[in-house]
């Protein structure tokens, strides 16, 4: 007998409790919490209490009561019909005298409803363990009856009530489908004979089949239907099962069962039907995904087609997609597509699904252009059916496609739409935010790479987030530190990727491999390459690159695989005058920049004889810090100039950004020689023969760049203009040391010297006065602005104030006694 709270319930009454609300609910275990009241002390109303009340358990008769309560008791303890149901334990001890077995499915049937176990306890001690009825027949034994029948719903709702219950779950379109008055249905459940259930209400459990003992299959069915269409499939199958509709529970579960399920699941699904409807083509079909499930996959193919022959029409998408897949499965590419297709001339989810695996099986067999309608049907049917999680999925496939055929521009349309779609699933927005990453570092826009990376990193760090990303993230890292010419920093990051994931691992692998050749470390990088065989393609173009393998087997396979960017790279390396014509195709037409910046780029450069293919080959300066310039994949310093006017030339030029008189150039570089054109001359000569071409053109007179020109203070001169201080802060690191113009070129470029520092200091400026006043940047940037132009008073004050600002007067009169000291080199003749 129930004659004590549950002890989940118990550990939540005490002394200090505002007042407790108990549960609207027929039966819902109301006179243990009277009994528990009485032995507390405590007032037992039946109407709402007051505002001062206190120590109270008040029973509403309805729900709509409860709305009755004054505000003052907003601390009360409310209880839902869940808070007095006993555990499994205390309904084993409160049913002792029953067998084991009775007594679990006794539980796992009614142990919901509080009153049920008084009823069984009563049951028992009439009838003895040995007169127990099986528990699917309780419900008709008639002393059962006899105790329901202070629980059956009042006369003039009985015909609804009985209506009701011949659904596991009841929602107004199922209340509809029964033709049930609504007005019923709110007094149903208003006063506590329907409970709430997840999406609706629901009788207890024992009652219900009291009250509906044989469903009819009609009502039944409509109910089920109503339940189906507003999501509740399982409540739809207890509906239909209970009302042995074996026909209709059977195509419903083929609708909805999934080989993924797993091999127990689907047993019980099929344990629970009758054996003449295990024949049945529906039932076929279950068995077939049993066994696939179980790895019989030639039984499953021969299940599959017997289901086929007498399926209704909805159904035979479902089986062809589901035969396809084991077919595909079994290597009969063939019969597999065949069977997505013809899954996928359907409609709906199923449709989306086949379409999807008929790309993924038309891409492992290089068909590419068909995999990518294929995947097209696939985003439209998923959109169709209203699944943006299965649609963002074909999206990221689709994207995946692409930039493994090396169509990197048309990648990035389809992993943008998958973003979009994936607001909420941050595991798979930040897989998606270091594709694109990727394809923007393929593409040479680094800094869309940054800005995706950092998008990911994000979401890798939030609380809950998968751990599993972070790796990812750190392989796209290093692929950018590559990218950048940084082996040394990409090992670091690949040095911190721990996984268990094999796909990770080869990924990383291969990225090892790279880090070591670029890095010059032949040994170690044939050793990672071998953790990165599985990766095809793309491990025998590195095998290539390392001397291992033949060139001419990589650009074979890159062919017959349309991997555009695998072919460049490989064409590139090889070099032969064909191979370079196509590469530079390639290139230009796909936007594959970065390879213009390999060591072997160097080959191209002679190819660019008119200004659209220049352009693809910038010449990139320094002029804040050491003199570096990059061309082609070359990076060259002062030593590597034959004189340091040649060197000074080229600068003048680079940062001219128009043509220079020929005269008046010569005579500024060369003022004391005889023939100050002729030195120009051999000047332009000596860079020629550095670069391998030329670079300068000389034409009326006129001598200018043949190639466009990338600086760094072209890009501080854009971000001050802005202004842009996140940038300006990027190109004015590091802030520990000051920033020179020119220091490899001290007298050589007066002109130019002065513009850039004059630049330089105006952006120190901006970005010191973007930092907040009180907080250490602000005083570095004040620093370093100072060590720039020792005569800058403002900063000087500025930097007294931010020290006296921070209670460190010592310092600030330091700064005093060198602000004195440059009004003085300031004051003096």
């Amino acid at each position: 007998m129930m004659d004590t709270l549950p002890a989940r319930l118990r550990g939540r009454l005490h002394e200090e409790q505002h007042g407790v609300v108990a549960p609207v609910g027929v039966a819902a275990g109301h006179p243990i919490l009277r009994d528990w009241a009485r032995a507390a002390g405590w007032a037992i109303l039946e109407a709402s209490p007051g505002p001062r009340d206190r120590r109270w358990v008040w029973f509403p008769t309805t729900h709509t009561d409860l709305r009755t309560l004054d505000p003052e008791h907003h601390a009360a303890l409310v209880l839902g019909v869940g808070d007095l149901q006993l555990d499994a334990d205390e309904w084993t001890a409160a049913l002792a005298g029953s067998p084991a077995q009775w007594r679990e499915q006794a539980y796992a049937a009614f142990g919901q409803w509080p009153a049920a176990l008084e009823i069984l306890a009563r049951l028992l001690a009439q009838q003895g363990a040995d007169g127990l009825p099986a528990v699917e027949e309780l419900h008709r034994h008639p002393l059962i009856s006899v105790l329901l029948a202070p629980y059956w719903p009042p006369e003039p709702l009985r015909r609804s009530a009985m209506q009701l219950a011949n659904a596991a779950l009841i929602a107004p379109a199922v209340a509809q489908a029964l033709d049930v008055a609504p007005a019923d249905l709110d007094i149903l459940s208003d006063e506590g004979w329907l409970w709430p259930a997840p999406g609706g209400w629901a009788f207890p459990e024992l009652l219900r089949r009291a009250l509906c003992p044989v469903p009819a299959p009609g009502p039944a069915v409509r109910a089920a239907e109503a339940l189906q269409a507003a999501g509740h499939t399982t409540a739809a199958l207890t509906t239909l099962a209970t009302a042995q509709a074996w026909d209709e529970h059977l195509q419903l579960l083929a609708y909805t069962a999934r080989a993924g399920q797993g091999e127990a699941n689907l047993r019980s699904q099929l344990a629970s039907v009758p054996d003449h409807w295990r024949q049945s083509p529906a039932a076929r079909y279950l068995a077939g995904l049993l066994a696939r499930s179980t790895g019989d996959l030639n039984e499953a193919d021969a299940l599959y087609s017997q289901a086929l022959g007498g399926l209704p029409e909805s159904l035979v998408a479902t089986v062809h997609n589901a035969r396809g897949v084991v077919r595909a499965m079994r290597g009969l590419t063939e019969g597999a597509l065949a069977d997505f297709e013809a899954a996928a001339g359907g409609s709906g989810v199923t449709a989306g699904e086949a379409s999807q695996n008929r790309a993924l099986l038309l891409i492992q067999t290089g068909r590419h252009a068909e995999a990518e309608l294929s995947l097209g049907r696939a985003v439209a049917a998923f959109r169709a059916a209203g699944d943006p999680l299965r649609e963002a999925r074909s999206l990221e496939t689709l994207g995946g496609l692409q930039f493994g055929r090396g169509l990197l521009r048309e990648a990035l349309p389809p992993y943008a739409k998958a973003l979009i779609l994936q607001s909420g699933q941050p595991r798979d927005a930040a897989m998606t935010h270091l594709n694109l990453a990727e394809v923007h570092a393929a593409l040479g826009d680094f800094g869309s790479a940054e800005t995706q990376l950092h998008a990911a990193q994000v979401l890798v760090r939030a609380p809950g987030s998968d751990s599993g990303v972070a790796g990812w993230a750190l392989r796209v890292q290093a692929l950018l530190a590559l990218h950048e010419g940084q082996p040394p920093q990409a090992l670091h990051w690949l040095g911190q990727i721990q996984t268990a994931d094999r796909t990770l691992h080869a990924e990383t692998a291969l990225l090892l491999a790279r880090a070591y050749r670029e890095s010059g470390d032949p040994d170690r990088a044939a050793a990672a390459l071998e953790e990165a065989r599985q990766l095809g393609l793309r491990a025998d173009l590195e095998a290539a690159l390392q001397g291992q393998g033949d060139l001419g087997s990589v650009i074979a396979e890159a062919r017959e695989e349309e991997a555009r960017l695998e072919l460049a790279t490989a064409l590139l390396e090889r070099g032969e005058p064909d191979d370079l014509t196509e590469a530079l195709e390639l290139i230009r037409t796909h936007g594959y920049l970065p390879l213009l910046s390999s060591r072997a780029a160097g080959t191209l450069v002679g190819m660019a004889r008119d200004a659209e293919t220049r352009a693809l080959f910038p010449l990139r300066v320094q002029a804040l810090g050491p003199l570096r310039v990059q061309h082609a994949g070359r990076t060259l310093q002062l030593a590597d100039f034959p004189t340091r006017k040649s060197a000074a030339l080229l600068m003048a030029l680079a940062l001219a950004q128009r043509p220079q008189n020929r005269e008046a150039l010569a005579e500024r570089f060369w003022p004391g020689a005889k023939n100050p054109v002729a030195s120009l001359q051999t000047a332009l000569y000596h860079l020629r023969s550095v670069f391998g071409t030329p670079l300068v053109g000389t034409e009326r007179g006129q001598v200018s760049m043949l190639f466009p020109v990338h600086s760094d203070l072209d890009e501080l001169r854009g971000a001050l203009s802005g202004p842009d201080t996140p940038r300006l802060a990027e190109l004015l690191r590091p802030m520990t040391a000051p920033l020179s113009v020119f220091p490899d070129l001290p007298t050589e470029l007066p002109e130019e010297r002065e513009q850039a520092e004059r630049l330089l200091h105006d952006a120190l400026r901006v970005h010191a006065s973007a930092q907040p006043a009180g907080d250490a940047r602000r005083r570095d940037a004040l620093r370093v602005l100072i060590t720039a132009d020792p005569l800058d008073l403002d900063s000087r004050m500025d930097l007294i104030h931010w020290h006296e600002l921070h209670g460190e007067q010592e310092a600030a009169d330091q700064e005093r006694r060198h602000l004195e000291q440059a009004r003085l080199a300031l004051e003096a003749p």
